[in-house]
């Protein structure tokens, strides 16, 4: 009798796809100023003010990981800059300099799972290195037509 439960329960509904898709809502500076910038500074202040604790260490880890699936929102096609332009998803070098974050976002999360200050310092110029490359071709100026 389990079987038969278990057969009709198995059969009973076919499989669907998913119905969402994702879509970008705030605009780039949003995204930046609401995801990146406070998880980047949770990363940075290590280096001055060490975490005391596990949970302070734990927030190390959650600000790395929100700062690896930031990438993944930076890149969506349709995202807007805040002067309404898009966000240029289609150039190598964003999408390059967003895999940077991913990147040193899984460096900082390693370091922090291990507790080591040493180690979250040199994620850090990682992540540095691939923000600052960003911000000195796209920050603020419109993309060059």
């Amino acid at each position: 009798m389990r079987i038969l439960v278990l057969i009709l329960l198995a059969g009973g509904a076919p499989a669907q796809a998913p119905s969402f898709k994702p879509k970008p809502y705030g605009n780039l500076k949003q995204v930046m100023r609401s995801i990146l910038r406070p998880n980047s500074d949770v990363i940075f202040n290590v280096q001055s003010t060490p975490p005391k604790n596990d949970m302070e260490w734990n927030s190390v880890e959650n600000a790395a990981i929100a700062l690896e699936e930031a990438a993944n929102l930076i890149t969506v096609p349709g995202r807007l800059r805040e002067d309404g332009q898009p966000v240029p998803v289609q150039k190598t070098n964003w999408n390059k300099w967003a895999q940077g974050v991913v990147e040193a976002g899984q460096a900082c999360y390693k370091a922090a799972h291990v507790k080591s200050v040493d180690k979250v310092s040199e994620c850090t110029d990682k992540l540095a290195e691939s923000c600052s490359n960003c911000h000195d071709v796209y920050r603020d100026r419109p993309e060059a037509k």
